[in-house]
């Protein structure tokens, strides 16, 4: 039997938290590659409750924080004055793994931040020791956006760009006989066999985005395209995944209520009626533009728990610079909604993005106390440059040499206003204990 090992590798940055941290697209491949006959090992350096590891303490819904070791920072960001660590499962378990399983056909390698690359060349460099002779492939959003600088690094046999279809050649070069589909309504329920002590899972209930935000590369990494599942399949998904008593489930949806009647209203009326009770989670945020009554009503009853929506900014001239996501009516609209369902105030968060190009400092201060004012907590999202976005393109040329210059803490430090931005993020901290 044809044997391939999944591998998400360990993370190397400045801050990590496990916020419903799951490698989907690697849980995904796992399924559809067990459908055709694959024997299929996967080794998660992100997972907190792996056996052996000292266990991090998570809250009641999951979350944690990561193993971590202090290293030393590259020299093109050797500049922060902030600490630089290795998040993930230590290298000698790891290592202990691989030497302890049979020989992999082939590896393939998940990718997700742009700038957590050196997560990659230590996991490829480990597996080239190991198995000199075995393919090592590499998949994912850092593997599509930043192909050219994914092909130097010399463990790395072949880099798939894009979709699970994008996969064949490769599997027919090596002659692995399966055959990978990119439709997300063949996609079979996510792979969680590897895990032995879940907090939480996550999946899809649509794949792609309908929009395109200037700082977005969601369209890109989906070929343009946006697919939803049947909602009564995905409640099924949801009841299977859930059968060892758990709870938390988050949505990685880019647009969860976008079409809301045709999904997510039909999905939660279904399982509200089954009886069924979780803890429901929306880390990517939710579109304020298309929250109406009734779905405000249902997340409130299938319990929500801090349900996250996306405003980016209110000035009314960067709404308009992004695209015009949402307005400040809109948002306001969707506050409403949610108190009259049954949210208090501070039980719903806003995203806020801090640090864009050109973005006055005045306007992020003006929208944290807007949002505050509303009654929502304030999660403010430092911006990061997305390689092929609109404003990519606006960047200067030296940003763009080495992908650790895509990290969002050192491109904070370019702006001229650190300090004061440093400053504001204190005040929204400040602003949401008084809630």
């Amino acid at each position: 039997m044809t044997k391939i090992l999944l591998v998400n590798p360990p993370i190397y940055d400045f801050a990590a938290y496990d916020l419903w941290a799951k490698p989907l697209g690697l849980l995904y491949l796992s399924s559809i590659l067990k459908q055709q006959n694959i024997d299929v090992q996967l080794f998660d350096y992100m997972d907190r409750n792996y056996p052996g590891v000292s266990k991090q303490p998570s809250n009641k819904y999951g979350c944690g924080h990561y193993i971590q070791q202090e290293i030393e920072k590259p020299r093109v960001i050797s500049n922060i004055k902030r600490k630089y660590h290795r998040y993930g499962i230590p290298s000698d378990i790891a290592e202990n793994f691989f030497r302890n399983i049979e020989k992999p056909d082939i590896i393939i390698i998940g990718s997700i931040m742009t700038y957590w690359y050196l997560g990659i060349i230590e996991v490829s460099k480990l597996l080239k020791e190991i198995f000199p002779d075995v393919p090592i492939i590499l998949s994912g959003i850092y593997a599509t956006l930043c192909n050219e600088h994914a092909r130097t690094i010399k463990t790395i046999d072949d880099v798939v760009i894009g979709s699970f279809n994008n996969f064949n050649p490769i599997l027919k070069k090596y002659n692995i006989a399966a055959e990978l589909t990119s439709n997300f309504t063949d996609f079979p329920c996510p792979d969680y066999s590897f895990y032995k002590n879940k907090e939480y899972i996550v999946l899809k209930t649509s794949i792609g985005c309908p929009f395109k935000c200037n700082y977005c590369a969601q369209y890109i990494l989906n070929n343009n395209t946006y697919t939803i599942k049947n909602p009564l399949t995905i409640k099924d998904e949801i009841y299977k995944l859930t059968e060892n008593n758990i709870q938390n489930i988050a949505f990685y949806d880019d647009a969860l209520i976008f079409n809301s009647d045709k999904l997510i209203k039909v999905m939660l009326k279904s399982m509200i009626k089954d009886n069924k009770s979780f803890y429901f989670h929306t880390p990517n945020g939710l579109h304020a533009r298309f929250l109406d009554e009734e779905l405000a009503e249902l997340m409130f009853n299938a319990k929500f728990i801090q349900p996250r929506f996306s405003l980016e900014t209110s000035n009314t001239q960067e709404q308009k610079n992004s695209n015009n996501k949402v307005s400040n009516n809109e948002y306001e609209r969707t506050i409403k909604y949610l108190n009259n369902a049954g949210y208090k105030s501070g039980e719903y968060i806003t995203y806020l993005l801090i640090g864009m190009p050109g973005q006055n400092i005045e306007n992020i201060k003006e929208s944290i106390e807007y949002v505050h004012g509303l009654g929502s907590r304030i999660s403010l999202s430092e911006y990061s440059p997305i390689p092929y976005t609109k404003d990519w393109q606006t960047l200067p040329q030296e940003l763009k040499q080495d992908p650790l210059t895509q990290n969002n803490t050192y491109f904070m430090t370019l702006n001229k206003d650190y300090d004061k931005l440093i400053k504001l993020k204190e005040y929204a901290k400040n602003l949401n204990k008084q809630l």
